[in-house]
């Protein structure tokens, strides 16, 4: 059985496909990356800066608390699953 991409041009279309799963891999960690680097400032901010807190109610402070801890788990949990399967 041949596979679709032989059927198609070979070595031309693997490394083509290979530069796509390449960039694919590469925004899927950027975008982890990204959501980490949001959470841990979120962290920051509520836990070292009043300012963060604003006007908001005591519960809407733990709401933002839980909801960036939350996502800096998500994002970590990303990164290691990208690099468990997929480390290019």
């Amino acid at each position: 059985m041949t596979n679709h991409l032989e059927e198609k041009g070979g070595k031309k279309n693997k490394k083509k496909n290979k530069n796509m799963k390449q960039e694919l891999y590469e925004m899927l960690k950027t975008s982890a990356e990204a959501d980490k680097s949001k959470a841990i400032l979120s962290l920051n901010l509520l836990g070292e800066n009043a300012v963060g807190v604003g006007d908001h109610s005591t519960g809407d402070f733990y709401k933002n608390a839980e909801e960036a801890l939350s996502a800096l788990g998500d994002a970590d949990d990303r990164l290691t699953t990208l690099k468990t399967y997929f480390n290019n």
